[in-house]
């Protein structure tokens, strides 16, 4: 009887196990490949060291590829279009997110801020970019072109000083797909 036991359990796990594992559709692989059309990238913070305070904004820079742009609001460059650029699920509160983007190097400098008292890791900014039709870009490609994403200014709010805090060097940005 306790061998039935365990080959049936054997089974069920094997079962459970077979909907796992990569593919080239698969978003959590760096293998993925962005479809032709709309694609959607999310970034969230993680502290590198302790935190004084919560994170209450965040700027950073992105590089994207050859063959994915963002939609801005006067044409190639410039401010990223409103609906392109939204706060991460991680964030509660009043939120804002906005960036600039210039067509002519493909960089995009994001800027997340929030009020919320208790934010300190998870996502918080949501790019919805555009792949052309003849373009190959997989989230390694992307990954490779932001090994890091380059931190420019993270801060938090003290409530007790009642004034801002560095956060810079404690913040580290990654980068993948929701």
């Amino acid at each position: 009887m306790s061998f039935i036991k365990r080959f049936a359990l054997i089974c069920a796990v094997s079962m459970a196990l077979s909907g796992c594992g990569g593919g080239s559709s698969d978003p959590a692989t760096d293998s993925y490949v962005f479809p032709a059309g709309k694609a959607t990238l999310a970034f969230s913070a993680i502290s590198t060291a302790a935190l004084p305070a919560s994170i209450s904004g965040v700027d950073f820079d992105i590089t994207l590829p050859q063959g994915m742009t963002v939609t801005t609001e006067g044409g190639v460059s410039g401010q990223i279009e409103t609906a392109s650029v939204q706060p991460g699920a991680a964030l509660n509160g009043t939120n804002l997110a906005f960036g600039s983007y210039s067509a002519s190097t493909g960089k995009a400098r994001l800027s997340m801020a929030t009020t919320s008292g208790s934010y300190r890791a998870g996502e918080l900014l949501r790019l919805a970019c555009t792949v052309a039709p003849t373009a190959n870009v997989t989230l390694g490609d992307l990954k490779a072109l932001n090994n890091p994403v380059t931190v420019v200014k993270a801060v938090g709010y003290d409530p007790v000083t009642q004034d801002t805090v560095a956060l810079t060097g404690k913040v580290k940005i990654l980068l993948s797909v929701p």
